[in-house]
């Protein structure tokens, strides 16, 4: 049985709210008591055994608006499928969220949510370990924050990482998706490309749209070819019977249109570009002289070796800003809604060099 701060006072003779104010550590609560006679509470709390209660530790910070003071563990939400394994961009997050908690001694929580019973999981921890806040990553939408926002969860602050489908105003850190796509062109552009397709992987998502829109629009604004059959879905590469990566009849007719190749290809999604050199020299198309490449990465995804030439998505700071976010909210009431974008940056490698004027054809 747990032990209380009731038992506690009857064994030393004290009242309740003496003890109460000797654990706490508001500086309010410490002018209550002298030294001695908090030391003593201490002691005696140790011997017995007492471990706090932290969920009503939360409530009593949040009723004496000291929450950013005590900030000390925020829970993790992953929404995402029961079959599905966590993708290492999550990972990836919740590695620089912890790295920033741990710079301010607070501990971080998972708990993954795929079907509507696995929210009793998110009470359940709010109640018995006094959550001072959440980070959401996965399906977040307007259904997911009008939970968050009603009994029991409502009056715990939380930051969406990555993307989200919420129509209203949230707190959010994400990468700047569409300075993705523009980096990618700026940089071919320099090296004398006109020419440059995208090999998109869809537009389901709200990154892939953010990343196309971006990439269209600055090879609109430097004036480069910018013709709607310059882009294709990736799907027309995959092979039906192996599911991998091969030249296809529809690749072949793709590449070959109007008997010129692109002197330049953008391969968005992370870590596809890898695979892509040897695919292309199944066509004798040699990277980089007949056509380079730019992909898109993040430090874990990146082969070892490769050294090519991609924009990285800075993952693990999404992870961190976001954690620096909810703690700097934790202590704000009614904080306006704040939404970060984290610009990439462009790693250069071999798989790019200066246009060939007269592209493989």
């Amino acid at each position: 049985m747990s032990i209380t701060q009731t038992q506690i006072a009857a064994k030393l003779g004290v009242s309740q709210p003496a003890v109460a104010f000797a654990l706490s550590d508001t500086p309010q609560a410490l002018r209550q008591l002298s030294t001695e006679t908090r030391e003593l509470i201490i002691q005696t709390a140790q011997q017995m055994g007492y471990v706090p209660h932290r969920a009503a530790q939360r409530l009593s910070r949040a009723r004496s608006d000291n929450r950013a003071a005590s900030f000390d563990q925020a829970g993790f939400i992953y929404l995402g499928g029961a079959e599905q394994d966590i993708d290492s961009i999550c990972l990836t997050m919740m590695q620089g969220v912890e790295n920033e908690l741990s710079k301010l001694h607070a501990s971080l929580t998972f708990v993954r949510v795929c079907e509507p019973g696995d929210w009793k999981k998110v009470e359940r921890l709010m109640r018995g370990s006094g959550v001072d806040g959440w980070l959401l990553v996965g399906r977040v939408n307007d259904e997911v924050v009008d939970r968050l926002n009603s009994a029991p969860l409502n009056g715990i602050p939380y930051v969406i990482l990555g993307d989200h489908r919420c129509t209203r105003p949230v707190h959010s850190v994400n990468v700047d998706h569409h300075a993705v796509g523009r980096l990618a062109v700026e940089h071919l552009a320099s090296l004398g490309h006109r020419r440059i397709a995208i090999l998109k992987g869809g537009t389901d998502f709200v990154y892939q749209r953010q990343i196309l829109e971006g990439f269209r629009a600055a090879r609109k604004e430097l004036g480069l070819e910018d013709e709607e059959r310059l882009a294709a879905h990736a799907s027309i590469w995959m092979d039906p019977r192996n599911g991998g990566m091969k030249i296809t009849d529809s690749a072949i007719g793709w590449l070959k249109q109007n008997g010129l190749l692109p002197t330049a290809m953008f391969i968005p999604e992370p870590g596809s570009a890898i695979d892509f050199d040897p695919v292309l020299k199944q066509w004798e198309v040699e990277v980089p002289r007949s056509m380079s490449v730019v992909g898109c990465g993040f430090t874990p995804s990146r082969a070892a070796g490769q050294n090519s030439t991609f924009v990285e998505w800075p993952i693990a700071e999404v992870g961190h800003q976001g954690a620096l976010l909810l703690h700097r909210i934790a202590a704000e009431q009614n904080a306006a809604s704040v939404e970060l974008k984290i610009p990439p940056s462009l790693v250069k490698g071999w798989s790019t060099g200066p246009c060939n004027m007269e592209p493989a054809k």
